[in-house]
């Protein structure tokens, strides 16, 4: 080869290790000639500890460090702009991927409890009409380094508990998503048990059921949003493929397998889904299942018609509800007045 070409020449992309799991470490590592314990130690000083550069990893040879840093790196998720509300002090930051794509991460406080509300794709490709991010189109999925990602660059907030509910739709982006929750879930990851962790879904029958047996014990939330496919069609394309009929056997399905009580997450939109009927309809298509409702009154988005509910029919809504159905509550939404509550969340192209 030319000498100039040399020069020019570009070195071997190295690997980022985050987002890699245990088999995925010690199949690297065996290449190395390393046993595979090794694989064990790296994942907890990557997920548990926090390291970014291997020089931190004390435990290594110099030899094994020096190798690692040859072929592999810790890359990181970039911190763009954070804001704060002076509402309520929910904090929405905006990340840069390794690509030029952006997402937004939030933060919510109350009391003890901190939440974080992770993005699984780059917009979403449902297209759910009152939604920010919906509007956005879809741009690509998330890796698993950048969902875990998310919660690396905020641990520092000690945080409690994890909402898979920002942009978008997690169960089509399965395989990452899943891969995500074992590295967030396990002793050597970030430990947090499944009953601190909630997936949000618009509502894929065929992955509900998948996610039933995958053994997480992760709670499930289903964005539901109206009690008729007439109005669900109208309001979340992906009804038309998968009606309520079909989602909610998903959903027994789901309870049945993990024994955990599933959410119904259910926004207000004003002389849309608010009259007496729709509550009445939506006791009918619940009944018999032990279950959640999550009444949430509408956020504003830019550029969209929809209004939120008055006051009054939103405690007429929830007041029909209860005790016909075991849980009711109403949750005010977080960071509405910087755009970072449900259905806000829209990165700018």
């Amino acid at each position: 080869m030319e000498t100039a070409q040399l020069l020019t020449q570009k070195p071997p992309k190295k690997i980022n290790l985050k987002g890699l799991w245990i088999e995925d470490l010690e199949r690297l590592l065996r290449e190395l000639g390393e046993k595979r314990y090794r694989a064990r130690q790296l994942a907890s000083w990557i997920y548990a500890k926090g390291a970014t550069e291997f020089d931190q990893m004390t435990d290594f040879p110099k030899k094994l460090r020096k190798k690692l840093s040859q072929i592999a790196s810790i890359d990181s998720i970039k911190l763009v702009k954070k804001q704060v509300s002076p509402k309520d002090f929910s904090e929405k930051y905006l990340f840069e991927l390794s690509d030029g794509e952006k997402i937004e991460t939030v933060l919510m406080r109350e009391g003890k409890r901190v939440t974080v509300c992770l993005s699984t794709q780059v917009g979403c490709p449902l297209g759910c009409t009152f939604c920010a991010t919906g509007k956005m189109g879809f741009k690509r999925n998330l890796t698993t380094g950048e969902i875990v990602d998310q919660i690396l660059a905020l641990r520092r907030e000690r945080i409690t508990h994890l909402v898979l509910m920002g942009m978008g739709e997690p169960l089509l982006n399965y395989d990452n998503v899943l891969k995500a929750l074992r590295i967030i879930n396990h002793e050597l990851g970030l430990s947090f048990a499944g009953k601190a962790i909630t997936l949000s879904t618009a509502g894929i029958p065929p992955m509900i059921r998948k996610l039933a047996e995958e053994n997480l014990r992760i709670g499930l939330a289903i964005s539901l949003n109206a009690p008729t496919d007439e109005k669900r069609d109208q309001l979340m394309p992906i009804n038309r493929k998968y009606p309520l009929k079909e989602l909610i056997a998903s959903v027994r399905y789901f309870k049945q397998r993990v024994k955990r009580r599933v959410t119904f997450e259910y926004v207000l939109i004003k002389e849309i889904n608010d009259f007496k009927k729709d509550a009445q309809t939506l006791s009918q298509l619940l009944q018999g299942l032990p279950c959640k409702i999550n009444l949430i009154p509408y956020n504003r988005v830019p550029d969209l018609p929809y209004q939120r509910s008055s006051e009054e029919k939103i405690l007429a809504f929830r007041d029909y509800l209860y005790p016909r159905c075991p849980v009711v509550t109403l949750r005010l939404s977080k960071g509405e007045d910087i755009l970072a509550a449900c259905g806000q969340l829209r990165t700018q192209s």
